[in-house]
């Protein structure tokens, strides 16, 4: 999993747009696959999109990556919460009772999602923990895979196995990471659904 240096961290807070654009590099697709959750794909990355002018424009003072998070996917959850508001408004008075009542659902389930500080530093924590209790050969694949991106090809090559051992390898780790993060799935969806 790509993470910020203190040196981009500070770059960040002194409003420095190579900085910025490295920071929407890393976390504009897993905050999309965040989103598209919760709404349609297209309105997912608008409001992502929001959330990163929401950013710059206020440009709150970072001192941990934890705390980056947490302000970055707090303003996803906002926009898509306001977002689905706003949609519920809009078919009040049509005879659209299922998309009212999915929305609802959702709603209620962005209302009890935790995106605090503390909930990033848990799952770097079980992130680290369950990573370590992986077998040798399914840590290093994995790593590669989601951590490093590197395709399964070049995994195969590179650990001289086959691509389906990888792609078993990979498969393997993602049920066990499901597992141990079934209570934040929404925040880490990037991690377990990215396709090699």
């Amino acid at each position: 999993m790509d993470s910020l240096t203190n040196e981009l961290l500070e770059l960040l807070n002194k409003k420095n747009e190579g900085a910025f654009e490295v920071l929407f590099n890393i976390y504009y697709p897993r905050l999309v696959s965040f989103a598209k959750e919760y709404v349609p794909s297209e309105e997912a990355m608008g409001l992502v999109q929001e959330a990163f002018v929401s950013f710059w424009e206020k440009n709150p003072s970072i001192i941990s990556e934890p705390q980056l998070q947490s302000f970055l996917y707090t303003s996803v959850k906002n926009n898509c919460l306001m977002h689905l508001r706003h949609e519920k408004v809009k078919k009040k008075y049509a005879e659209e009772t299922k998309l009212i009542t999915h929305n609802q659902i959702y709603s209620s389930a962005l209302e009890q999602l935790n995106t605090s500080v503390v909930a990033f530093q848990e799952i770097e924590d079980i992130i680290e923990k369950t990573l370590a209790e992986l077998p040798p050969r399914c840590r290093e694949v994995f790593t590669l895979s989601r951590f490093e991106g590197k395709k399964n090809q070049k995994i195969a090559e590179e650990l001289n196995i086959t691509v389906k051992a990888v792609e078993a390898n990979v498969t393997r780790a993602i049920k066990v990471f499901k597992s141990a993060l079934k209570d934040y799935l929404p925040l880490v969806i990037y991690l377990i659904t990215l396709n090699r």
